[in-house]
């Protein structure tokens, strides 16, 4: 085994890495290699599906080893994982689940990967900001209120994050937002209501966002 392909259907799964959060609707799909530890949680009514699947050439599958990967799940990966997941407790795989595994690795490297997910520091002063952005649920927490929880400057604290993560911190915190939302959404609240909770004053802000960031509409993201 190479690595996990995790998939939810209904809800929301929540995977937690040493360097990064990603909660993904059943819309997306995440592998995660073997050599990265992570936990995952579902959320709401979510039912997580988990495939191991072993990648076959090194020169395509190169950049799936390192590093954890989010892609669209269409239709096929979806009823893929599904078959694959009902028959995890059978010994011997079948002819048909060798092929099903086959085609679901073809899938996933084929998919263009997602920029979704919530960078994690590895740097304990860093770290204990970011931690303390993710467990508040208040929607206007900015740059200089987190300096301040830090006893630092907005300055210092925005050159942290570009020198630790290579991000700017508006870019950061748009994607915890973008996970908060999903973590609503699951939880059973309507788009806008969960839009509204996270800070954005309009629909038309969020689909501006996620499609600047993702590419694709919020409709499209959370529902396919």
């Amino acid at each position: 085994m190479d690595g996990v392909l995790w998939l939810a259907e209904g809800g929301a799964l929540r995977c937690r890495t040493p360097h990064s959060l990603h909660v993904l609707p059943p819309t997306l799909a995440l592998w995660v290699p073997e050599a990265v530890p992570h936990d995952v949680q579902r959320l709401g009514a979510a039912r997580v599906r988990r495939i191991e699947l072993s990648l076959a050439d090194e020169a395509i599958d190169e950049h799936m080893r390192g590093a954890c990967r989010v892609a669209l799940a269409g239709p096929l990966l979806t009823a893929l994982a599904r078959t694959l997941d009902d028959g995890a407790g059978v010994q011997t795989a079948t002819r048909r689940e060798y092929l099903a595994l086959a085609l679901t690795r073809e899938e996933m490297q084929g998919a263009k990967p997602l920029p979704i997910g919530v960078a994690l520091p590895s740097s304990p002063a860093l770290r204990r900001v970011c931690e303390a952005a993710l467990e508040d649920s208040v929607a206007d927490w900015n740059l200089e209120s987190l300096a301040r929880t830090a006893d630092t400057s907005g300055r210092t604290l925005a050159r942290r994050f570009r020198q630790e993560l290579a991000l700017p911190f508006s870019h950061w915190r748009a994607q915890v937002r973008l996970a908060r939302l999903i973590t609503l959404w699951a939880e059973g609240h309507t788009l806008s209501a969960s839009a509204a909770a996270v800070g954005y004053t309009s629909p038309s802000a969020l689909s501006f966002m996620v499609r600047r960031m993702l590419g694709i509409t919020p409709t499209r993201l959370l529902s396919g």
